[in-house]
């Protein structure tokens, strides 16, 4: 019984006894297998330090990242408090100018309509005074003229003959001429 070699095409002989074959094996490949395996070894602690390096330096990378991550998210948290606190403030001191605008306006609207309301008055009183003046201008007017008429009238009446007199002084004379046919 015989075995081929794998990759060489050298056909070994299969013995009963495997120590005889790791024997045969071992002159016939031992050389090229302890090479392979230094090979081996040495490929494969550079890969575990260079692995062990690489998830060194992959885990200070995301350390300084997440600690990067975490200065700015504490920057922004309290600049965003600051702000809330800024606006909380502003609109606070808005409202409360807002109230204080309101109660002078409303103090002032105060005044205004109490000071409309007592020019009103002054404006009324004035003019019933007015009204008052000159209904007793108008009465003293309407006197004078009133008694200044009766004056004339009278001093028309004394100054005057009377229609009456001038009638029958007329009418005496006419009968005088009537009766003497001339006049004596």
């Amino acid at each position: 019984m015989s075995e081929t070699m794998e990759g060489t095409g050298i056909e070994v002989p299969v013995a009963a006894d495997t120590g005889n074959v790791d024997k045969i094996r071992d002159i016939l490949f031992g050389a090229q297998m302890r090479d392979y395996d230094r090979r081996f070894a040495t490929l494969e602690e550079r890969l575990l330090r260079e692995s062990s390096e690489t998830r060194e330096d992959l885990q200070r990378r995301l350390s300084a990242t997440e600690q990067f991550l975490r200065s700015e998210l504490e920057a922004l948290s309290g600049a965003l408090s600051a702000e809330q606190r800024d606006r909380k403030v502003g609109v606070r001191d808005a409202m409360d100018a807002t109230a204080n605008l309101n109660r002078e306006l409303s103090d002032r609207i105060s005044a205004l309509a109490e000071q409309s309301a007592h020019q009103h008055r002054e404006l009324r009183n004035a003019m019933n005074d007015q009204l008052r003046q000159l209904g007793e201008d108008f009465e003293r007017r309407h006197q004078e003229l009133t008694a200044a008429m009766r004056r004339e009238s009278y001093e028309l009446r004394t100054s005057k003959a009377d229609r009456a007199a001038l009638a029958a002084m007329f009418a005496e004379a006419a009968q005088s001429f009537a009766a003497d046919g001339e006049p004596r």
